[in-house]
């Protein structure tokens, strides 16, 4: 056996042991709150960059009755920085694919296949798959990424849908060169076109806008419900070149919850980075008091009244540099992982990783993610359900039994320190 019928065999070997056994025994850590109720694998690696050097981004479309359109991107400076020679210009990936039903997790089709690039000096490098799919099922697709040379092994996980109706599977955003967009955030007053489900050539576009972010607590006893009457109504043609101004939501689709794609419009023109200080001010409602907002929004030079907030929590620059780090790097993550019908920072997920950070376990079910922190007799579980059906839309299941975690989170962050799992678990 030569050594290139040998590396490849080996690869077959660890792509096999990333997807082919989807359940795995259940953690027995017990939860301050929540009891987990799952036993799928862990997909924690999903919500932290850091597991891997290259971090791809999926989205799916199904435009026809029985295939769906699997697009991948991944940035080319992380291409780049795995490789470290310069002078090596090309990028092997190996892709492997589980197809599962949503409701049993069992598998319907698995493939795998190799891309190769050629990393050049665009913002990323861009790949494309089918896979066959059947009428009327919600699937669960699992895709590893893996390049044992440079390290790279990623596993990604997102829903497709083959039912009837508008729904937010069988839709298609693009800008006016035609690149496909990877999140349903588009920046105020940024073109798009929208490629919607067949035999479909016009649909209503509800519009709600967008109220200021009032962070609700793990603890609180009741979520605040979202307005349903639209601030108004138009109608839209799709392929046709639209541009949305005011931020907040526009629904695509019937009055009915599950019949419905949201588009995000947001003022940020670096969305999902932040960068400037309108962007850094409401994520500091997690952390600041009402008062401690109010004087910093009213302030006449903001960006001094953020930088001394900041500084005021640790007395001590170099720890304050660090925290407003940790802190936006988190909520611009948040923005890239759980924008939803909204931004991603302002979802249910994105309060819980900014705040404690990527969760130490992820467990899947059909419909909801189970964030498991620490371990042992100090482990909590956050438990995130999808009660609209819309992709990537998860509230979370609050409890006053939250109440004393998230005090000491809180408290953490307000020392002047950052709050990570090793608190939890004092270590």
């Amino acid at each position: 056996m030569n050594t290139r019928s040998f590396v490849y065999i080996l690869l077959i070997v660890v792509l096999a042991s990333l997807g082919g056994c989807f359940t795995l025994p259940q953690n027995n850590a017990t939860s301050n709150a929540v009891q987990s109720k799952s036993n799928a694998s862990d997909f924690s690696a999903m919500y932290n960059p850091s597991s891997s050097v290259v971090n791809p981004q999926i989205a799916t479309a199904v435009l026809s009755e029985n295939e769906a359109d699997v697009f991948f991107r991944i940035r080319t400076q992380e291409i780049k920085n795995a490789l470290a020679n310069p002078l090596n210009k090309e990028f092997g990936l190996y892709v492997k694919y589980y197809l599962r039903r949503a409701d049993d997790f069992h598998i319907v089709d698995t493939a795998s296949m190799r891309f190769s690039f050629n990393v050049l000096d665009g913002e990323y490098v861009y790949g494309h798959f089918k896979i066959g799919i059947r009428e009327n099922i919600r699937y669960k697709l699992v895709v590893d990424f893996v390049n044992m040379q440079y390290n790279v092994r990623k596993r990604l996980l997102c829903d497709i849908k083959n039912t009837q109706g508008f729904h937010d599977g069988n839709f298609m955003v693009k800008t006016l060169s035609g690149e496909i967009l990877f999140s349903n955030v588009v920046r105020s007053g940024q073109p798009i076109r929208v490629f919607g489900p067949r035999n479909k050539e016009t649909v209503d576009v509800e519009y709600y806008a967008q109220k200021p972010y009032v962070p609700l607590s793990p603890y609180w006893s009741s979520s605040l419900k979202s307005a349903t009457i639209p601030d108004s109504v138009f109608r839209y043609r799709f392929g046709d070149t639209i541009s949305f101004e005011a931020p907040g939501l526009y629904a695509l689709g019937s009055t009915q919850k599950n019949d419905k794609f949201g588009i995000v419009v947001t003022k940020n023109l670096m969305y999902p980075n932040v960068t400037t200080v309108a962007d850094m001010l409401e994520p500091m409602k997690l952390i600041c008091t009402g008062r401690e907002y109010e004087l910093i929004d009213s302030s006449s030079n903001t960006k001094k009244s953020v930088d001394a907030f900041w500084l005021g929590l640790s007395k001590n620059e170099k720890n304050a540099k660090e925290q407003i780090r940790v802190f936006y790097s988190r909520v611009a993550l948040s923005n890239m992982l759980f924008a939803s019908s909204d931004e991603g920072w302002r979802t249910d997920r994105g309060m819980i990783y900014i705040m404690l950070g990527p969760p130490t376990v992820v467990n899947i079910t059909p419909t909801s993610e189970e964030w498991s922190y620490g371990s042992g007799q100090q482990s909590m579980v956050f438990t995130f359900e999808n009660y609209s059906g819309l992709r990537n839309d998860f509230s979370l299941l609050r409890s006053n039994t939250y109440q004393s975690i998230w005090q000491q989170v809180l408290a953490t962050w307000r020392s002047g320190k950052i709050f990570t799992v090793s608190k939890l678990n004092n270590e």
